[in-house]
């Protein structure tokens, strides 16, 4: 409807004829919106854009209108978070009773997965600058994206880096999309494309293991247990980097929201600094710093318990 109208079609009668909508109860929602600031009624039956609406264009780059998509993963999600009470009572998330499938499975039967895969990758592209400037990458040789996505990350560090190397852990379709993208921009001779879940043998040997928005998808047993593959898989002197929200540093209103959706779809959790070194403690890791984003992420970097002490990267305070 935002580019409808942007587009000059700004009466009700050529909205409904542009949406093969009734004109009455189109009329109806637009002045139930423009009460609340979605669109203003300049005339009667006339409408424009505020600068809330502003935020529904195509291409606007906080992909608010892809989210919200009545038939994209946005709205599959939705439902879940309607099912609130259900999980409230079963103690269990909404997702895959509702859905009858785990979250990422049920994406990729039902060919969301692309479409969330976009979405993931319009966020990652929002955060992407400050998590090159917050770690030294420049003494680093080789990095495992575990959970990477659509390869924003591993993109920007071989474009920053002329001589890091990169691999990229996700599933079927993200993999796919990522190796395309990063063979274009002419990346692909210094990364590694693998498939599969982070719950088996990650690749090994790394410097860094990257876990970017990924450890708050699971309960503390799964998170426990993924960050056990990559200290299993890295060396005595790799380096694991969490990268996440801090539930005792976010927004209130956003990080509770944010807790809620984490378990509704994937029985995952929004942490505290200190519930996230738990979780890497029961890995078989030691917390060595934390670094403050200015986009509100946090960089928590752990190295293996037993080699802890011996460390020589430099110290954040928390």
């Amino acid at each position: 409807m935002a580019d409808h109208i942007a587009a000059g079609h700004d009466t009700v009668l050529s909205l409904a004829e542009r949406t093969g909508t009734d004109p009455d109860l189109l009329g109806r929602v637009l002045r139930f919106l423009a009460c609340r600031g979605v669109f203003a009624e300049p005339r009667p039956g006339t409408y424009a854009l505020t600068p809330l609406s502003l935020t529904l264009l195509e291409g606007h780059p906080s992909g608010l209108r892809e989210w919200l998509d009545a038939s994209g993963a946005g709205a599959r999600m939705d439902a879940a978070v309607g099912d609130l009470l259900g999980a409230l009572r079963s103690g269990e998330p909404s997702y895959p009773r509702l859905h009858g499938r785990p979250f990422y499975e049920d994406l990729a039967l039902h060919s969301r997965g692309p479409a969330f895969d976009g979405l993931r990758h319009t966020h990652a592209e929002s955060y992407v600058a400050d998590l090159l400037a917050a770690y030294p990458w420049e003494r680093v040789r080789r990095v495992v994206d575990v959970g990477g996505g659509t390869g924003v990350l591993v993109e920007a560090l071989m474009r920053t880096h002329a001589t890091l190397r990169t691999v990229l852990v996700d599933l079927p379709g993200a993999v796919a999309t990522a190796t395309a993208r990063i063979a274009a921009a002419g990346f692909g001779n210094r990364y590694t494309p693998v498939t599969g879940s982070f719950f088996d043998p990650l690749p090994a040997g790394a410097d860094v293991y990257t876990l970017v928005n990924v450890v708050h998808n699971w309960n503390d047993e799964r998170a426990s247990a993924l960050l056990r593959r990559c200290a299993d898989a890295g060396r005595r002197d790799s380096t694991f980097v969490i990268v996440e929200r801090l539930a005792d540093d976010a927004d209130p209103r956003a990080i509770t929201a944010m807790d809620l959706r984490m378990f509704l779809f994937l029985g995952g959790k929004e942490r505290t600094a200190a519930q996230i070194r738990e979780v890497a403690s029961a890995a078989g890791m030691a917390h060595q710093s934390t670094i403050k984003t200015p986009s509100g992420l946090h960089l928590l970097v752990f190295r293996k318990k037993r080699f802890a002490a011996r460390g020589h990267g430099r110290r954040m305070v928390t």
